[in-house]
């Protein structure tokens, strides 16, 4: 599997998991990430982390 793959796949299945403010979008719900990662059998390491909040970034400075 390409080396982000497996991070765009975790993502396209947490990122409506999001927590949200008067604000607005805040940003992922880390709990949920956790979880959903568990169930797709995903190893949320560092290295993964890093990459989902890579694609955070893209998100929140889209909707802002």
């Amino acid at each position: 599997m390409d080396e982000n793959q497996e991070a765009w796949y975790l993502w396209r299945h947490v990122q409506t998991q999001l927590r949200v403010s008067f604000g607005g979008i805040v940003g992922v719900d880390y709990t949920a990430l956790r979880h959903v990662a568990g169930i797709l059998g995903i190893t949320l390491d560092t290295a993964m982390l890093h990459k989902i909040q890579a694609l955070e970034s893209v998100l929140l400075k889209k909707v802002k």
